[in-house]
């Protein structure tokens, strides 16, 4: 017989036997299965991601097969992200369509003319990357509807004038459209505001002084542009005055008094200064460059330059968008090089980048190999060399070694200094570092830029590609070579009186800017207008345009805010500049 304390024992473990052939015998438990709502969100991560990277017809293919019907929770995010892979993937017919789709969806008023913006926008974006929008075979009256109305707009040239012709055209087409009542009504009203000109325009400029070629050359753009406008009988009169033999305030108080009600000019730092001293008459106005810091100019005067630091600070904005984040800089020991090198480097930090070092270098020298090697820390690379040497007591076999912590050079440099930097970069052991510039880098009467092989940089569309550069067709009656010499000078004058209109009626503008021979313009708070620029990059010895990488804003999360998590970074005080050298 067993004794109790055995055989309470064998009973506990024969319950763990049958527990566990229990356990066997139970049916596998498996993971859930994620619900379509979470599928449909993971997919639109993937597409997101995809887009970013430039996959964008990856994109049109993860998104194809979701569900974008009016019962669909995220048909509306998906039908957004289509529209945008399409119009990426140079498929507008498709990217249309997306948004046609979306709008029918939409209720709220504000929503639907939002989203109406946006068709316009990126056909607008579309024509300017040279995309023809054609409306396929078999695509719906709507759709079609909008590609016709992009296709208007682009044969308009940018002229506000045959714009405003070509939609008052377009909506007696399309009278059923629903772009015809809300956006075409709006773009209608915006435009005539913006054709309406002054009864007389003043150009002042340093016609007589050293600036005297640049000057004349801002006049003949700026008349070409006069004489061309569409609007026979809507042109102002046209006075131009010579601020050398007057003096800017005197021509500034001259031009007022003999009537104009627009002043377009003057052209120096120097003369805005001797404007800022001066009690003027209130008539608004458009100076051709940018006040220094500490120069009040009337808040009546707008201001438009072709500033190197406004190029600077786009490098620095495109470096970050590239992925960048710790950056050298080299510029030339210049007012202008240095306004260029703390414009990027301001930029730059205030994105959260990190500037680890700067040098500046005479432009009158051919060798910068001193600013390189300090710049690359080559010279410390060295002295490790040799002091190891010296502890060894024999020669050591010896390759320089560049910093590590760099992932980009931005140089403040002219076209004469930058086809000399760039090979002594590649010398000194940078050959692999990313280098930005402005354009003051790319000279178009060079034959070749061989040099200059990879470095990048922002400049008018017609420059580098971004657009036909047969808009600038009508300057080439200056002469042979006229618009290699002296182009950018042509458009900025053209681009100055475009936005004579936009300015005299006190500033208003349109959602996105306008499209100018500069680039795409806007007005600011302070009244400083602003050029939206196109890239180029040095391939083979010729300039090739290489737009930014595609971003998308976020899309939104549950709570209706970007589906995205904080980015403390942008918290941060930037860091302190680095001491000049």
């Amino acid at each position: 017989m067993l004794h109790p304390r055995p055989r309470i024992a064998q009973t506990l473990l024969l319950a763990t036997v049958v527990a566990l052939l229990l356990a066997a015998c139970a049916p596998l438990q498996r993971e859930p299965e994620p619900s379509a709502g979470e599928s449909t969100l993971a997919a639109l991560a993937e597409a997101r991601q995809a887009l970013a990277d430039g996959r964008a017809e990856a994109a049109l293919l993860r998104l194809a097969a979701l569900p974008a019907g009016r019962t669909d929770p995220e048909a509306l995010a998906v039908l957004e992200l289509r529209a945008e892979a399409a119009f990426a993937a140079r498929q507008p017919d498709v990217g249309v369509a997306a948004l046609v789709q979306r709008e029918r969806m939409l209720a709220d008023p504000a929503a639907r003319a939002a989203n109406q913006r946006r068709i316009w926008n990126r056909m607008q974006e579309a024509t300017a990357a040279g995309i023809v929008l054609e409306a396929p075979s078999g695509t719906d009256p709507v759709t079609a509807g909008w590609l016709a109305l992009g296709r208007s707009a682009a044969e308009s040239g940018g002229n506000l004038f045959r714009l405003r012709a070509g939609l008052e055209a377009w909506r007696a087409a399309h009278p059923g459209h629903p772009a015809a009542t809300g956006l075409v009504e709006t773009l209608l009203a915006d435009y005539r505001a913006m054709t309406e000109y002054p009864a007389q325009v003043a150009l002042l400029l340093p016609l007589g002084g050293r600036q005297g070629g640049a000057a004349a050359a801002v006049r003949d753009g700026f008349i070409s542009a006069y004489l061309s406008d569409a609007s026979e009988g809507e042109r102002p009169a046209l006075l131009v005055y010579d601020t050398v033999a007057l003096g800017a305030g005197a021509a500034y108080e001259m031009a007022v008094r003999n009537g104009a009600e627009f002043i377009v000019g003057p052209l120096l730092k120097s003369e805005l200064e001797e404007l800022a001293a001066t009690e003027l008459p209130p008539a608004p106005g458009l100076a051709l460059n940018w006040a220094d810091d500490g120069v009040e100019l009337p808040g009546y005067l707008a201001q438009f330059a072709l500033a190197p630091e406004q190029e600077a600070a786009a490098a620095a904005e495109r470096a970050l968008l590239d992925g960048h984040r710790r950056a050298l800089v080299l510029g030339q020991d210049t007012d202008q090089g240095r306004r260029m090198a703390e414009s990027f480097i301001a930029t730059f930090q205030a994105g959260g980048g990190e500037v680890l070092d700067w040098q500046v270098y005479d432009p009158r020298e051919n060798d910068f190999s001193v600013e390189i090697r300090s710049l690359l820390l080559l010279d410390e690379s060295r002295a490790r060399h040799q002091q190891l040497q010296g502890l060894l007591g024999r020669g050591l076999e010896y390759e320089p070694r560049r910093r590590q912590d760099a992932d980009l050079v931005f140089l403040a440099a002219r076209s004469a200094e930058a086809v000399l930097l760039r090979p002594q970069l590649r010398f000194h052991y940078a050959s692999e570092l990313p280098v930005y510039a402005t354009s003051l880098v790319y000279d178009p009467t060079r034959d070749r830029n061989d040099d200059l092989e990879g470095v990048l940089f922002p400049d008018m569309p017609w420059r580098v590609g971004a657009v036909s550069p047969e808009v600038m067709a009508p300057f080439r009656a200056f002469g042979p070579g006229a618009v290699e010499h002296s182009g950018r000078l042509y458009a900025f004058g053209a681009d100055a009186y475009r936005l004579l209109p936009l300015l005299y009626q006190g500033g208003a503008t349109l959602p996105g800017g306008i499209q100018g021979l500069t680039g795409e313009l806007s007005l600011d708070a302070a009244g400083r207008v602003g050029r939206d620029l196109a890239w180029g990059r040095f391939i083979a010895g010729e300039v090739r345009h290489d737009p930014p990488p595609f971003a998308l804003e976020p899309l939104p999360g549950p709570d209706g805010g970007p589906d995205t998590e904080p980015d403390d970074m942008a918290t941060r005080p930037p860091p302190e500049p680095p001491k000049q050298p």
